[in-house]
């Protein structure tokens, strides 16, 4: 049973950073990110999520997204790559990788 509900969560980081990629331009810049972190707040607010907690998330935005890019942009170019993610998601330990695969392997 823990295998099934491991797979039914399995991140797709591809999909995810595609999904956020709103003008499928290949990166993530501060607006998309702002977007990512406001759906997550709206889905926060909608699953019951404490009203302390979103509003505490909701007055820290601008600073997450601070944070979130400064971790994120290795390269301080104002966006995120693809690769970028990947080394983020990587460290974070939410990168499954498949044996014999790299994260940065398409």
């Amino acid at each position: 049973m823990a295998d099934e509900e491991a797979t039914a969560y399995e991140f797709d980081p591809r999909t995810f950073f595609a999904l956020f990629d709103v003008d499928s331009n290949g990166v993530l810049d501060r607006n998309e990110v702002t977007a990512l972190l406001l759906k997550y707040l709206n889905e926060l607010s909608q699953h019951g999520g404490s009203e302390d907690v979103v509003r505490e998330v909701a007055d820290s935005i601008e600073q997450t997204v601070e944070n979130l890019m400064q971790q994120l942009d290795k390269d301080g170019d104002g966006c995120v790559t693809y690769n970028e993610f990947l080394d983020w998601i990587s460290r974070l330990g939410l990168l499954k990788v498949q044996p014999g695969q790299g994260p940065h392997q398409s």
